[in-house]
């Protein structure tokens, strides 16, 4: 289940991309262990958001971002938690040094048009994707997560 973001009030997700490649990290802690997804994790309290995301970044893979771009934000409504979380989503393409492996997962480099048939890739992964990739235009919207952190329904309500 995803309780681990279930008592937060917001998290942040980076997609790094270089070229076309997707940095994806396969998941060694819950939510979501042994799955292919972005970058990311709690806000903490009184940090601003892309503090958040370069944070995230820095600490699950070495790398120091530049520029972040804010691409979007879901609701995310989890059956059973009495609150919503909010996620953030960002995008960079300007960073310095190489990645290293942490404690979150292991890293790899895919390309972009390659990570929607990964096998292991997050469902969150391949949903929310498109609307990252899509630079023309940000997106707002709402995801419901059922008990077993599988989503029952997305919905953009403005893209």
């Amino acid at each position: 289940m995803n309780k681990e973001y279930a008592y937060h009030a917001a998290v942040v997700f980076c997609y790094v991309v270089k070229d076309n490649d997707i940095l994806l990290i396969k998941r060694n802690k819950p939510p979501y262990k042994g799955q292919y997804t972005v970058i990311g994790g709690k806000k903490e309290k009184g940090e601003a958001l892309v503090a958040a995301c370069k944070r995230e970044v820095y600490e699950e893979t070495g790398l120091v971002l530049g520029n972040v771009r804010f691409r979007g934000v879901f609701n995310m409504i989890i059956e059973g938690c009495e609150f919503e979380t909010m996620a953030f989503y960002f995008m960079s393409d300007d960073f310095s040094g190489e990645p290293t492996p942490q404690d979150e997962g292991e890293l790899e480099w895919c390309r972009i048009e390659d990570s929607f048939n990964k096998e292991g890739v997050s469902e969150f992964y391949l949903k929310i994707s498109p609307l990252i990739f899509d630079e023309e235009k940000n997106f707002i919207g709402s995801i419901s997560v059922n008990k077993d952190g599988k989503i029952k329904s997305l919905d953009v309500l403005q893209a």
